[in-house]
């Protein structure tokens, strides 16, 4: 008699289920984020180089995060430009 493979006879995979820490934190930043714009509905007077003027508080957090993550990137990402080409140069 043959014996067939069944779903029971294989172990189920082990590891971590569900959301990673990474997504988890994340969507806890953009929440919280959320909730500081929404609360945060004043007008400040903002004075930028040729910007002068009135803006909602919000605008103002949301320019300023989004500077934040371009800057972020930008020099992330030529820090590991430099370091792949120091890798090159030692080979």
């Amino acid at each position: 008699m043959k014996h067939e493979a069944t779903d029971l006879d294989h172990p189920a995979p082990q590891g971590p289920s569900g959301p990673s820490l990474k997504l988890v934190a994340l969507l806890v930043v953009v929440i919280a984020l959320a909730i500081f714009f929404f609360q945060n509905g004043q007008d400040a007077s903002i004075d930028f180089l040729w910007l002068d003027g009135t803006w909602p508080v919000w605008t103002v957090i949301g320019i300023s995060v989004a500077a934040g993550v371009v800057l972020d990137r930008l020099f992330t990402w030529q820090w590991r430009r430099a370091r792949r080409r120091k890798q090159a140069a030692g080979d």
